[in-house]
């Protein structure tokens, strides 16, 4: 139940309006002591005024006595004597005034408290409609710091983003690292397999250049053989001499081979040195390609650690996030105090509109409508229910009992019945139940029994159940489901 300052301000105005709910108001507010001041106080003018009647006859008494001093002495003692009662009399009521005007004063120091309390009361009001407002200022500043609390996050998961972005693009250049690693490893591997061949091939030429030198030996051998011979056969010179000149092309042929052998070996040893080149560049490559990995390695970890770093102001940060979320919680269980405080208020103000005026209210349900005591009904019921279902009724806020109001030109009998009417600022799914609940027990005890909730405003839940539990809802002067309680109440 809320009570706002706009229906604080409607409250002060009904009061102004109608005097006679002041009485009522200033009854409920005053102490008895209070109340029965004024009657005091005429008592006391009363009092006084008798006081005053009965010294004026004191007067008119010793004028008389004065006159007749000079003749009756005898009576003159007698009168001194009635005279000296007379005065201890007119001490007493001196004392009494004077009692009675401190009683007075200490009534208005009374009633001067009461105003102060009074104002009091108003300057909590007043500093709760305040703090109301710096609450809602808090609020709103809260607010504005989570939108640029989010903004934040909103920025630091763009920044996550990119750098799972940028690691994902590291990722693919080291596969293409790796990939053309395995390629170089392949052409290393091409260039090992083509630096055995040449090592093979040199040793076959070895080999070949032995045979050719042994055969170089064996013709040196042949040739001295053939000189004894043409020493020994000058016949046969001819043909030796033949068969010299066919050595000697065979010899030139031989030296040509050997020639183009040596030019081939040359280009061998040159085609080694570009292998022998390519490796150290190769091998460069390789350092490069190791120096690069290792930045990447160093970048890796340097962003591993600015992940952690960023984890923990996440973390900080979800922290704080829920250190203001339990501020905010707080903040909003004071708010609803004060809202609760401020709707039982405003329930208890309706409770007394309701009260005051019944016919007003609920006069479109019954005819001669009439609050009934609790007490009452107490006294007429309390055989009949349990000191439970007792409990229950007797928080029941208005009981109003009626004729029940019929169209004209369709009116039968007469029909007595009773509303169970429970009051609230804000009329919910609880006020609904307990109107049900309560009615229902009235109805037990045998009575025909309308279950009534009233209030200045109500919720979509409530209407809900009030249609289907057949509950009377009262809402600035409108009812609604009447006809569905009617049809209920006839069953």
């Amino acid at each position: 139940m809320t009570f706002d300052v706009q229906e604080y301000r409607a409250f002060l105005e009904l009061l102004y309006k109608h005097p006679e709910w002041r009485e009522e108001l200033r009854q409920l507010v005053l102490t008895e002591e209070l109340l029965k001041l004024p009657e005091l106080v005429h008592e006391l003018t009363e009092a006084h005024k008798r006081s005053e009647a009965r010294l004026t006859g004191v007067e008119e008494r010793l004028t008389r006595i004065e006159q007749s001093i000079a003749e009756l002495v005898e009576i003159t003692k007698q009168h001194e004597e009635r005279l000296t009662g007379v005065e201890e009399r007119l001490t007493r009521i001196e004392q009494s005034i004077a009692e009675l005007i401190e009683i007075t004063k200490q009534h208005e120091e009374r009633l001067t408290g009461v105003e102060e309390r009074l104002t009091r009361i108003e300057q909590s009001i007043a500093e709760l409609v305040e703090i109301t407002k710096q609450h809602e200022e808090r609020l709103a500043k809260v607010e504005a710091r989570l939108e640029g609390v989010e903004e934040r996050l909103t920025r630091i998961e763009q920044s996550i983003a990119e750098l799972v972005a940028i690691t994902k693009q590291h990722e693919e250049r080291l596969a293409k690292v790796e990939a053309r690693l395995e390629g170089v490893e392949e052409r290393l591997t091409r260039l090992e397999e083509s630096v055995a061949q040449l090592v093979e091939v040199q040793k076959q030429h070895e080999e070949r250049l032995a045979r050719v030198e042994q055969s170089i030996a064996e013709l040196t051998e042949a040739q001295k053989r053939t000189e004894e011979r043409v020493g020994r056969l000058e016949i046969a010179m001819a043909e030796l001499a033949e068969a010299q000149k066919r050595t000697e092309e065979r010899v030139g042929r031989l030296e040509i081979a050997m020639a183009e052998l040596a030019e081939a070996q040359k280009r061998t040893e040159e085609r080694v040195g570009r292998l022998e080149i390519a490796m150290a560049e190769l091998a460069e490559a390789q350092k490069r390609t190791e120096e690069r990995v290792g930045r990447l390695e160093i970048a890796m970890a340097e962003l591993a650690e600015a992940q952690k770093r960023t984890e923990e102001r996440v973390e900080r940060l979800e922290i704080a996030m829920a250190e203001l979320a339990e501020a905010q919680k707080r903040t909003e269980q004071q708010v609803q105090r004060l809202t609760d405080r401020m709707g039982q208020m405003a329930g208890d103000l309706l409770e007394i509109k309701y009260r005051d005026k019944p016919s007003s209210y609920f006069g479109r349900i019954v005819r001669q409508a009439r609050l009934v005591d609790l007490a009452d009904v107490e006294a007429m019921l309390g055989d009949r229910l349990t000191d439970e279902q007792l409990f229950d009724l007797l928080q029941l806020d208005l009981v109003v009992h009626g004729q029940l109001r019929q169209p004209k030109g369709k009116r039968r009998e007469q029909l007595e019945v009773w509303l169970a009417i429970e009051v609230s600022s804000v009329v919910d799914r609880e006020d609904v139940e307990r109107a049900e609940r309560r009615a229902k027990i009235l109805r037990q005890a045998g009575l025909p029994v309308l279950a009534v909730a009233a209030g200045g405003n109500l919720t979509l839940g409530a209407r809900e159940l009030a249609q289907s539990k057949g509950v009377v809802l009262q809402a600035d002067g409108r009812l609604e489901f009447l006809e569905e309680a009617l049809a209920r109440l006839m069953e």
